[in-house]
Order: structure tokens, then sequence, then C-alpha cells
């Protein structure tokens, strides 16, 4: 029997995350981090001069995304470092963690936009907003909206869940944003309760955004088997690989952008073990070469039926010169 494991995970950030510019995750965040910030402080000032909870409220839903961001990067930072002597599995958990704070912050202000709009209507005391609160939630919702395609397409882009949980927060804030618009122009026309009631709205949207956000990431943490297609690619890419009989077990975890495969093979009985050692390589390399975003494959090889047909001479992988 052999264990072998075979890591062609990136030693830096900048090789973990090829790709142009614009598209690199650290350059992502750090325009998210900058529309973030110029979009939170207008619309809270703009919702505090136009007299509108429900801008103030979207406003606070974009401070919120602000420190997000920061979180991101920090975590981006931190996951991009090779592994060391303290974590031989590298630090793509980072990332997880990093999609966990985005969620926490969406709670948190989901909590507190919740009790201010139902504190003002319980006490009666509704604002009266302007036209100017209006235009600010439209303008923020087509800026978010782009903001939001833009952070999800690079994401998906690197598998990364902390890019892809941060695209899911500017989405959540267009939405809010819409809803802001909502109970202002309802507010403007006579129902000045309806801008609070907008608030209420944005306050629960977040709250079941954040709250799945944070059940998805908690689960990868917990070593939750990833998406039965990515099992499935695993499987195809190994069941190609000459003189293996069989995968007669398969466990991948999430690791950030990132997954750990661990599996067992059968080999015939009668090989050395230097060709079960150059087998599992050979399966090593071809799963990290057909599945994207593999960062170590552990085989572990067991004999196998002498009985099976097989069309490897055992010499085959006995060559000095054969992959390693």
């Amino acid at each position: 029997m052999s264990d072998n494991s075979h890591d062609l995970s990136p030693d830096s950030g900048s090789q973990a995350f090829s790709g142009p510019r614009l598209l690199q995750p650290v350059v992502c965040t750090w325009l998210g981090l900058a529309g973030n910030t110029l979009l939170a402080a207008g619309k809270i000032l703009v919702g505090t001069l136009a007299g509108s909870a429900a801008l103030i409220a979207d406003g606070y839903h974009s401070l919120a995304d602000v420190l997000s961001d920061i979180g991101i990067l920090l975590s981006l930072k931190a996951a991009s470092q090779p592994p060391d002597e303290d974590h031989p599995y590298g630090h793509h958990s980072f990332e997880t963690l990093g999609a966990i704070v985005v969620a926490v912050f969406m709670l948190a202000t989901a909590g507190a936009i919740l009790y201010k709009a139902i504190l003002a209507i319980v006490s009666g005391e509704m604002l009266h907003p302007e036209s100017a609160a209006l235009w600010a939630s439209l303008a923020s919702v087509l800026i978010k909206e782009l903001m939001a395609r833009y952070t999800l397409y690079v994401g998906n882009y690197h598998s990364s869940p902390a890019l892809l949980a941060n695209g899911a927060m500017h989405r959540s804030d267009a939405i809010s944003s819409l809803a802001a618009a909502a109970g202002i122009g309802g507010a403007m026309a006579g129902w000045p309760i309806l801008d609070s009631i907008g608030a209420i709205i944005i306050a629960l949207f977040i709250l079941h955004m954040g709250w799945s956000l944070l059940r998805e990431n908690v689960m990868a943490l917990m070593d939750t088997m990833p998406a039965p297609k990515l099992i499935a690619q695993i499987r195809v890419a190994g069941q190609s690989v000459d003189c293996v009989q069989e995968i007669i077990d398969l466990r991948a975890r999430q690791r950030g952008s990132w997954y750990l495969v661990d599996l067992r093979i059968t080999v015939h009985p009668d090989h050395t073990i230097e060709s079960a050692h150059n087998i599992a390589h050979s399966m090593e390399d071809t799963i990290m070469t057909q599945v994207p975003n593999i960062a170590r494959v552990f085989v572990h090889v067991e004999p196998g039926s002498r009985n099976a047909e097989d069309d490897c001479p055992l010499s085959d992988f006995s060559d000095p010169q054969a992959p390693r």
C-alpha cells in the first residue's frame, strides 16, 4: 500500500489569482471599497438632509459593505500566503472566514435597520422625504448592480467564496436601494409610513442574504462535501488513468477558492511499490490538470483483483523515467 500527496497549490497571491489586472480579486475589492465609501457617505448625507429613513438605512447597508471590503482584503492577503510549518495545508480557509465576516456584518446591519424602522412606526415619528432622496436611491440601484455584476464575475472567474459573498452583498444593496426608492416614492405620494416600511423590507432582505452566506460558509469550514458536479469531474478524471482498477473512495473539502481531494484506488496486486507510486502520481497529475481549483490530491493505493481485466503491463509504471 502507498500514500501519495501532490501539491500544486500556488505559492503566492500573484500565482493564485492570475489574469488581467481588472480581474484580480484585490483590485476588484479595492474598487468596491472606493465605490461603497462614496455611496455610504452620499446616501447617509442625502437621507439626513432630505428626510428619508429608508435612504439612511440603505446608506448604513453600504457602510457595512465598506467594513466587509476591508475584511475581504485582509482575508485575501492572508489566504495568498504559502504553506508553512504551522499551516501545512496552506491558508486558503482565510477566504471562507472573510465570507463569514461579510455575513456577520450583513446580519448586524439588518438588525440595526429593523430596530430603527420599527421604533419609528411605533413612535409615530415619520419622516417626509424630498425628491433628492428618490434620485439618490435610484442612482444607487444602478451603481450597485454594476458593482455586483463585476464582483460576481471576478468571484466566479476565481471560484472565490469571499468575492462571491461580496458580490451578493453588492446585489443585496442594489435591491435594498430599489426598496428604498419605492418607500420614498410612496412617502412622497402621501403615505409617510411607506418610507419606514421600505427600511423594514431592506432589513429583512439583508437578513435573508446574510443567513444564507453564513450557513454556506460555515458548512464549508465543517468539511461539507462540495457539489456533486465537482465530485463527478474528479471521478471522471481519475478513471481515465491507466492501470487504475477502481476508485473505491473519493472525498473532497473546500478551502477558500481551492479544494483538497482524498481518494483510494486499487491496482493489480503484483505491481511493485515503485510502479504503484508512479500510478498514484499519474492520477494526481491528471486530476490537477483536468479539474480546476484543486490545491492538493492525496491518493491511497490498495491491492486490487488479480482476476480483473487489466490492459496495463506490470512494467509500464516501473520505468525510472516515468512521471513523478
